[in-house]
């Protein structure tokens, strides 16, 4: 597969990930919700590897890739905000979030991941 169509396969599956998310919170089931957000965050991270031909295949791999594009920005805050979102993987299976807080996350993910698009746009 040539890396627009990984590109084109993960960006897919991000908007999947996303609008899923989106059902499961207005359904209040928000470790369910967190899961399919932490998948959009990392899916929009995937597409902007591939088309800097790096492939994502650990966890690790997504934490090494943000701290390297917060230094080629000079953004601190790309690669903080990245950790901060992983509250959503560990909500998945701990529920580390309170429900009342999950909008602050949601809100983090949605402009995580336009910033991602803005980073792309740009190659």
């Amino acid at each position: 597969m040539n890396d627009l169509n990984k590109v084109q396969r993960y960006l897919r599956r991000r908007d999947e990930y996303y609008n899923n998310a989106l059902k499961y919170a207005g359904k209040g089931k928000f470790s369910k919700a967190s899961e399919l957000l932490w998948g959009a965050v990392t899916q929009s991270l995937k597409a902007l590897a591939a088309m800097r031909d790096i492939n994502i295949t650990s966890h690790a791999s997504f934490f090494n890739f943000t701290r390297d594009i917060s230094k080629e920005l000079r953004d601190e805050e790309f690669h903080k905000s990245f950790l901060f979102l992983n509250e959503l993987h560990k909500n998945f299976y701990d529920e580390v979030i309170d429900p009342k807080d999950f909008q602050i996350y949601h809100k983090e993910a949605e402009s995580f991941i336009r910033k991602i698009e803005e980073i792309a746009k740009r190659i």
